[in-house]
């Protein structure tokens, strides 16, 4: 008798170690918080802080550009952006603008920012019939700048503190343009006016704009 209030004892005192343990063992098992997006797409972007990169692309023609950012996080940065383009017909152009650009995964990228363009160039009278000049020594200059928001697609790839990319197709919409302002030579008779109505703002394309840069 004696020796079975002993065992019923022990075993007593090990059930109650059982239940008080359980809420240690449970916390121990505890799962780890979900990863964010960001910790999530395993890229060479983790740890970079400013990126720069210069590239050639097509613009209404080639189209030289140089873009400076700061990395938010591996999967966005915040980017300033300069580019010259020598038309086909007319003129150059020169932009500026404030991009964001986002990653969707290790590679796939969006940029979307507000662009400021300028544009000036010469337009001279020719004979459209013979495609030659008309003889006389005439010639517009024309200047006017336009603003609005831009929009790319592309593929980024990153190794070590190198990377090169591709805007493979995007758009500029201008939502405003300033009136052009248009000086006139014919036989060194120079008349100046600003033409209010003869410009509209129009997209443009912006096609396969291959880059390379470094990222730190």
């Amino acid at each position: 008798m004696a020796l079975l209030k002993k065992i019923i004892k022990f075993a007593f005192m090990i059930l109650i170690f059982s239940v008080t343990s359980l809420p240690v063992h449970a916390r121990t098992e505890e799962p780890a918080p979900s990863p964010s997006r960001n910790s999530a797409i395993p890229s060479n972007r983790n740890g970079r802080v400013v990126a720069v990169a210069t590239g050639i692309g097509f613009v209404n023609g080639i189209a030289m550009f140089a873009s400076a950012g700061y990395h938010i996080n591996p999967d966005w940065l915040i980017e300033a952006y300069y580019e010259k383009s020598d038309t086909f017909f007319f003129g150059t152009s020169r932009a500026r603008a404030i991009r964001s650009k986002n990653f969707w995964s290790p590679t796939l990228y969006t940029n979307v920012g507000v662009l400021h363009r300028q544009t000036s160039g010469r337009n001279e009278f020719l004979d459209v019939l013979t495609s030659t000049f008309t003889g006389k020594e005439a010639h517009y200059d024309i200047a006017y700048w336009d603003i609005g928001p831009g929009f790319s697609i592309g593929n980024q790839w990153q190794w070590s503190a190198f990377h090169v990319g591709c805007d493979w197709v995007g758009v500029y919409w201008p939502l405003y343009a300033s009136s052009a302002k248009i000086t006139k030579n014919e036989d060194g008779i120079i008349t100046k006016k600003t033409a209010d109505d003869d410009l509209k703002p129009e997209a443009s394309a912006r096609l396969l704009r291959f880059y390379l840069g470094i990222s730190l």
